[in-house]
Parts: structure tokens; C-alpha cells; sequence
């Protein structure tokens, strides 16, 4: 009983795998044929065998797609064309068409339509990597490094709404590979935040920077023990590089380490804001004032965490 138990899905694994070696054989062969279709200017009858097999795996569903963009040129319908070719840059935006098979009529209408699409997919590339960072996920780096390599690329030359880019996504990149290397932390210890939340808005080009310190529930303070109380939180202006950022929302954990005399001592950051703000927000922590903390109404040295929050143009 138990033999014939495993007979069944070693018998089903054979199926499945016969099953996927000839639809392989067969997209293949259909490919054959297509090709021998276009190079016989049999254009039409290519063209509805490529649609059969558009659903193939990389890499054999871009060179389907190449063959669509060489019958639809070949009957003159430029608009599927640039479609054909916008779908094959958005899977593969490093692909270029061989010298070899193409006509220089052919590339050429590829790289004008692959040079117009880039700037917005390397924007798309760098929201979807951001959007991995702040979610701590790991392929964040890889994502970073694509978006880099990206815009090495000769055809983004010159590309006004992205120049400012490549310094953002270098940071990034950057923080992630000093998350990705760094040793597991130990658990953070616990901090005294500031009495409520007290929030200031301060313009900041066209974006506004806010300031809010961490609600102190569920802290469980000594006996006779009060927190630091703000005098000044001044923060620097956030004057966003590109049109995402401008439209996107930051934020970060600073902490600071306040002395008796309520002057800050030492700022370090928890939690990246953004690579092009936390170097001046940490200068400007260093001047931040406080009453500082006491202990039965001796003032005493206390740390502080804040939450900083870049806020969207509206």
C-alpha cells in the first residue's frame, strides 16, 4: 500500500515535467516557424503565431517580442511597434536589438523609444527600491544598484529630471549596505521621551519638516523623575532633489543625549531620514535646547528620542 502511495506523485512529477518539456519544444519550434514566416515577408501569418506564444518565459518571450517589433514595422504600424518595444524595456531595460538581425531603421526606432521610456522607469525603479528600504527588506540593495547601473546608461545622458538622482540612490544604496553588513544590535535600552507630543512645523523649501517626539506611554518612569521639556528644536530647511521626493514622505529616529544645563551633547541617528538630510539634521540637533530632566528637582542627564518626519509638497 505504502509503494503505490509513492508511485502517485512520482508519476504525477513525470507528467507535470512531460507536459512542460513539450510545451517548451513547442513554443520553440512555433518561434522557429515565426522567424521563418518574417524572413519569407510573411508578415501577417508571423504575427499571429508570435501572438500565441507572447506568454513564454524570459528569455524566449523577449525575442518573441522582437520578432512582433519586426513585422509590425514591416507593415507600417509604428504605434504597436513603440507598445512591442515599451513592453520589452520595461521587462529587460538593459535589452538592446543585435546589429546583426536589426536594420539600422530598426534600432532606431527602438532606442528613440527606449530613450523616452527610461527616465520614467528608472523613477518607477527608485520608488519600488525606497519602497523596499523602508519596508527593511533585504532586495532593497540589488534594487539600488540596478536603479545605479541604470543611469550609467548613455541614453539618459543629459536627462534634466533625473540629474539630481543619482546622489539620493547612491546613499541609499549606501545604507543599505551598511545595514546588510552590520552585526544583529542588541535590543535598544529604554529612553525617557519628552513630556507629550509636541510637534513643530517648519517650512522647508517645498516641503515641510516636522518634528515629533515619541509618545511616552507605557514607559514606565523612576520615582520623582521628569522629562526634559523643549525650549528649541529648530530644524533644517528639507529642500527635496526631485520630483518623487518631492511628493514623498520621509522619516527617521535621531537621538540625543542632554546634559545637566540642558544643552545637547551628542545626536546620533536610529533610524536614516534621508541621505540628503541627515548630515545637517544631525549639525543641527547639536544646538537644540532644553529644560533639562531632574530627579527630585535636581537637573540631571537624560536621553531623548524624536521622530523626524519629511512631509510632502502639497
Amino acid at each position: 500500500m505504502t509503494a503505490r502511495r509513492m508511485r502517485h506523485p512520482v508519476i504525477l512529477g513525470l507528467i507535470v515535467w512531460s507536459l512542460l518539456l513539450a510545451s517548451q519544444v513547442w513554443a520553440q519550434d512555433g518561434l522557429t516557424r515565426a522567424k521563418d514566416l518574417y524572413l519569407a515577408a510573411a508578415y501577417d501569418e508571423a504575427l499571429v503565431l508570435l501572438e500565441q506564444l507572447k506568454s513564454q518565459p524570459p528569455p524566449a518571450a523577449t525575442e518573441v517580442q522582437q520578432y512582433r517589433v519586426f513585422c509590425l514595422l514591416a507593415l507600417e504600424r509604428g504605434d504597436e511597434a513603440r507598445q512591442a518595444i515599451e513592453d520589452i524595456v520595461t521587462t529587460d531595460p538593459f535589452y538592446r536589438p543585435s546589429e546583426v538581425q536589426t536594420s539600422p531603421r530598426i534600432r532606431s526606432v527602438f532606442q528613440e523609444t527606449r530613450k523616452a521610456l527610461l527616465p520614467g522607469l528608472v523613477q518607477k525603479k527608485y520608488a519600488e527600491a525606497k519602497t523596499s528600504f523602508e519596508k527593511k527588506d533585504p532586495k532593497a540593495l540589488a534594487q539600488f544598484e540596478l536603479v545605479l547601473t541604470l543611469l550609467d546608461d548613455p541614453d539618459l545622458k543629459s536627462t534634466p529630471q533625473i540629474s539630481d538622482l543619482r546622489t539620493v540612490v547612491s546613499g541609499f544604496r549606501d545604507l543599505s549596505k551598511a545595514i546588510a553588513s552590520a552585526p544583529p544590535s542588541a535590543p535598544p535600552k529604554p529612553v525617557a521621551p519628552a513630556i507629550a507630543a509636541q510637534s513643530t512645523d517648519i517650512e522647508a523649501g517645498r516641503a515641510t519638516a516636522v518634528v515629533d517626539s515619541p509618545s511616552d506611554r507605557g514607559v514606565n518612569f523612576s520615582a520623582g523623575f521628569t522629562p526634559p521639556i523643549v525650549i528649541a528644536q529648530p530644524l533644517p530647511p528639507w529642500v527635496p532633489p526631485n520630483t518623487i521626493d518631492r511628493r514623498t514622505a520621509f522619516k527617521g529616529l535621531i537621538e540625543v543625549t542632554i546634559a545637566e544645563n540642558g544643552s545637547v551633547t551628542s545626536a546620533t541617528l536610529q533610524q536614516s531620514v534621508h541621505p540628503l538630510y541627515d548630515e545637517k539634521l544631525l549639525a543641527m540637533a547639536r544646538t537644540w535646547k532644553y529644560k533639562p530632566a531632574t530627579r527630585n528637582g535636581v537637573p540631571i542627564a537624560s536621553s531623548k528620542v524624536v521622530e523626524i518626519r519629511l512631509q510632502p509638497s502639497r
